[in-house]
């Protein structure tokens, strides 16, 4: 009883507290399981929108329409220059980020520029109340701030206001009231959200991109707990404790729901008690209103246009785009990063679903469209830290612009100075620091590699493929199966023999591979592997073709394979008895060099024209049109540039380069995406009337895996790389305990007997 009355007595602010550390223990013991929770968690969520946009609306109306000119541009004006001081400071350390990053080498799959899917949100509705209905029916929360306060200004010289002024602080009241009723329920939904957003909290996987999340809660609790309130102390009598009381409810609120809209009347409540507090109108005169009413008017149109505003936090997606030009070895000079920084302000308004796509396209395409799809990711881990910045961001910006209006913003500069200096050295040595143990972190990480060297064809076909007996062998054990009769189609003589026999290029990486259980694999296998299954064969023979010519001398001397794979690109006609099936994906044309080339030749161009890099190809008849005033050296293997550096340059395909890459270090990939020059992946098959029917056979399977999403799947697993950006189950007290057996009974003891009756 006295636990019970004990949290009675508790302020609101340390009730929320208490929620958030149950909410924390639940969720850490219960884990995953707290999915469940999910249902009751939005309905909190939705139960305490009710009234805030309602009271935003009213307020911001009525507050703006009882200023006069005069007060209205005090507000402006001054407001103004504390935004712009705390984007200064933001920005400043934003900026700094960048110098975590480790100057190491890392290896990825490829990665296609394609054009980036539509939001489908409308910038300008976000922004402009073109139909203002429009806005408020979709919750376009700047749209509808800048309608109202288009109206409160509208209002500020208006004859007849004093009676909309007044109804507007009636249902401005009105909503205050009912923000209270639901207030009461606060700490019970800050319970459920904090149990639910603790235990489906997971960690993600990949290494690489654990920078950027490091680096960047890092800059959120820098920035929240160190720069504002140093700031605020150094323009005030306001100490770190009375920070955190202040601050702290709102911060919780808003990291427990990832959402600083539900923190609104948290933020609401704590400056109408700063206000009380501090009485900063109390010597400024007015006759029609007091000073606490003063007060309270300009916090109620203070905290809205905060709260529109960009916080600290969206300074992150800039930082993005610069992590993402490191983490694709891109250069990007720190003068366009200070453009994108400072002129990249009026973007950071909108939703980031939109902004960065933006942001992204005006790289001119140097950042691959992947990487949007790895910002969304990673925004729903940092969502809730970015939230209860968001939070913090209000609460200070409110502090010091109401400090500025009532003239009690007395900047002690010395202290300002020394406060900034201390912690920007502190910001430099973590940064520091932060960088020497990711590259120890990252340095010789073989993580992709062993996603490359451990790719199998059970992803798609785990069981059917395991009847289906793989045979590596030599021409020396080469046996032909011989047709019926002359007419027999070599469909037929397939499926009833049941063996298909097969010529392979084992450097064709992703195509064509040995894994490291020394099995066959790769798009082109997994794709022959169906053809097998199709025709249920139960053996498939695998011969070595290194190139077009082996097969085309191959079918010349009769030793017939049935279908030739490895990465060959199509061709619309038939060169020695050799044709092409229909083809199956893009072909990207690239260049490899060394990375030590890579300051003097820093684009594809550069390659191409220079007349002191001598450039190798596999033999491949389409090569010669790729590179018609180059000459080119034909190399036997890929051995003989990437370990003997017979050539300073490799022309292949950039889905064959970039997936090499990652087994030789030390090598960079230039892709050429322009579409002037059309080249498809294809297959070589035998040219005569009994092999017909199995290339049409062929071609239709091509196309019925584009149409049931086959040859996309097969795209993301081999070309891309599927293990990549995935999400591990979260960690719990729960889980942990089962897998150390501790809820299994004990067998060493019998149980005991019981009779009938107690049965």
């Amino acid at each position: 009883m006295s636990t019970l009355k004990w949290y009675k007595e508790l302020s609101l602010s340390k009730k929320i507290y208490v929620s958030t550390v149950f909410g924390f223990c639940i969720g850490m013991f219960f884990g995953d399981r707290c999915s469940a929770l999910e249902d009751l968690n939005t309905s909190f969520i939705r139960f305490f929108q009710i009234a805030i946009i309602p009271y935003m609306t009213f307020s911001i109306v009525h507050s703006i329409g009882a200023l006069t000119t005069e007060r209205a541009k005090r507000v402006g004006k001054k407001g103004g220059i504390v935004l712009i001081c705390l984007w200064a400071i933001s920005i400043f350390y934003a900026f700094g980020l960048q110098y975590s990053f480790p100057n190491i080498e890392r290896s990825k799959f490829f990665r296609p520029e394609n054009a980036l899917a539509s939001s489908g949100i409308d910038f300008f509705d976000m922004f402009i109340p073109s139909n203002p209905f429009h806005s408020f029916a979709n919750g376009y929360i700047p749209a509808i701030v800048i309608f109202c306060i288009l109206l409160g200004v509208a209002l500020i010289n208006h004859k007849n206001k004093a009676g909309i002024v007044k109804s507007a602080k009636i249902w401005s009241s009105l909503m205050s009231d009912i923000n209270e009723y639901v207030m009461l329920l606060l700490p019970l939904g800050v319970l459920v959200m904090s149990t639910y957003t603790f235990g489906t909290l997971s960690f993600m996987k990949l290494k690489g991109l654990l920078l950027f999340v490091v680096a960047s809660t890092f800059y959120l609790v820098f920035i929240s707990m160190i720069i504002y309130p140093f700031l605020i102390s150094s323009v005030s009598k306001f100490n770190y404790r009375k920070f955190l009381n202040t601050a702290m409810p709102a911060a919780l609120i808003g990291f427990t729901t990832g959402s600083v809209f539900l923190s609104l009347p948290v933020i609401y409540d704590q400056m109408y008690k700063f206000n009380e507090e501090e009485q900063g109108f109390k010597d400024m005169q007015d006759a029609n209103l007091n000073y606490i009413e003063r007060g309270r008017n300009a916090i109620s149109i203070l905290v809205p246009l905060a709260w529109v505003v960009p916080a600290s936090y969206k300074f992150l997606v800039i930082f993005y785009i610069v992590f993402a030009h490191w983490y694709y070895d891109r250069i990007f000079p720190f003068s366009e990063q200070l453009i994108y920084y400072i002129g990249g302000i009026p973007c950071l308004f909108g939703s980031n679903s939109v902004v960065v796509p933006f942001l992204l396209d005006m790289s001119g395409g140097m950042i691959p469209n992947k990487a949007y799809d790895i910002f969304m990711i990673l925004s729903s881990f940092l969502v809730y830290f970015n939230n209860a910045n968001g939070s913090i961001f209000i609460v200070v910006c409110t502090i010091l612009c109401y400090y500025s209006l009532c003239n009690k913003l007395k900047i002690r500069w010395f202290k300002l100075l020394i406060l900034l200096g201390i912690s920007t050295v502190f910001f430099i040595i973590v940064m520091g620091s932060l960088s020497f143990l990711m590259t120890k972190f990252l340095s010789g990480d073989d993580e992709v590699k062993e996603e490359l060297t451990h790719m199998n064809v059970e992803p798609y076909n785990k069981h059917y493929y395991e009847e289906i007996n793989a045979r590596y062998l030599t021409f020396d054990q080469y046996h032909e199966i011989p047709y019926l009769s002359p007419e027999e189609p070599l469909l037929d003589k397939i499926a009833r023999t049941k063996t298909l026999q097969v010529g392979y290029d084992p450097e064709a990486i992703p195509f064509a591979f040995f894994n490291s259980q020394k099995k066959l694999v790769g798009y082109d296998i997994d794709f022959i592997n169906t053809i097998a299954q199709n025709l249920r064969c139960n053996t498939i023979e695998f011969y070595k073709i290194d190139n077009f010519f082996i097969y085309q001398d191959c079918i010349a001397k009769g030793t017939l394979l049935d279908i030739c794979v490895g990465g060959y690109t199509y061709m619309a006609y038939t060169e020695g008895g050799v044709i092409t099936s229909a083809p199956y994906m893009k072909y990207t044309p690239a260049i490899v060099i060394p990375m030590e080339y890579k300051e003097q030749y820093p684009d594809l161009a550069s390659v191409f024209t220079s007349n002191n890099l001598s450039v190798g190809v596999r033999v491949n008849p389409d090569y010669k049109d790729l590179m018609p005033d180059k000459h080119l050296i034909g190399l036997k293997n890929f051995n003989e540039f990437y370990q003997d550096h017979k050539t300073d340059a490799l022309l292949t395909s950039a889905e064959i380069a970039s997936a090499t890459c990652i087994l030789y270090h030390g090598y960079w990939v230039y892709y050429y995406s322009e579409t002037d020059i059309k080249i498809f992946y294809a297959y070589l098959m035998p040219y005569d009337n009994r092999s017909r029917s199995f290339r049409d056979m062929v071609n239709t399977l091509i196309d019925t895996a584009k149409w049931d999403g086959t040859a996309q799947q097969r795209y993301e697993y081999w070309i891309m790389g599927e293990t990549q950006y995935k999400f591990g189950r979260p960690w719990s007290v729960l889980d942990w305990l089962k897998s150390k057996n501790f809820f299994l009974a004990s067998t060493n003891h019998k149980p005991k007997e019981s009779s009938m009756i107690d049965q």
